[in-house]
């Protein structure tokens, strides 16, 4: 699942579903975000799910100053980010993320997407092996290891995140066999 154009939009869909985290309320965590820059986000999300980037950046840069850091904005920035390649400037957001909401998995799974495309799979894979610490239990780290690890040659290590990745998740077993990153494994 690891590969370039099948992730994009399950990426971006992610990453817009990470937004909502309080079931469709935008929030920055104590702080509520203004009315505007609510308003301003969804319309985000909808161009994003369009592909329309264009308009995405300019209704991001319409977010006032005071809550441009705020993590439902840093979530769709990134998400720009990701739909444009710019996967520098979208590593260094989700490790943001990261280090701000350390508790959700898809920040760990999007930076280590990004940083993959950035600066290659040993690094990327680091950030998996941080994220596995705090997300045992999450299916997509151990399939992203075990495509990392298929990828780097170390079949042993990949055989066993991806046995972990299939007993926590039944629907990676059919993705896996799909998988050009899992090829070495067959």
């Amino acid at each position: 699942m690891e590969t370039a154009a099948p992730w994009i939009d399950p990426l971006l869909r992610a990453l817009v579903r990470a937004c909502h985290p309080g079931g469709g309320r935008i929030g920055c965590g104590a702080m509520t975000l203004s009315l505007n820059t609510r308003r301003l986000l969804e319309h985000v999300e909808g161009y994003l799910l369009l592909g329309m980037k264009a308009e995405a950046a300019e209704a991001l840069g319409a977010i006032a100053d005071a809550e441009r850091d705020a993590s439902p904005v840093l979530h769709l920035r990134s998400a720009l980010h990701v739909e444009r390649a710019e996967w520098a400037a979208a590593a260094d957001l989700l490790k943001t993320l990261c280090e701000r909401e350390p508790g959700r998995a898809e920040h760990w799974i999007q930076q280590a997407y990004a940083t993959r495309r950035h600066l290659g799979i040993e690094v990327a894979r680091v950030i998996l092996l941080r994220g596995l610490e705090l997300h045992p239990r999450e299916a997509t780290i151990h399939f992203n290891l075990a495509c990392y690890e298929a990828q780097i040659g170390r079949l042993i290590e990949a055989r066993a995140y991806l046995a972990t990745a299939c007993l926590l998740d039944k629907d990676f077993t059919a993705m896996a066999k799909a998988d050009p990153d899992l090829a070495p494994l067959w």
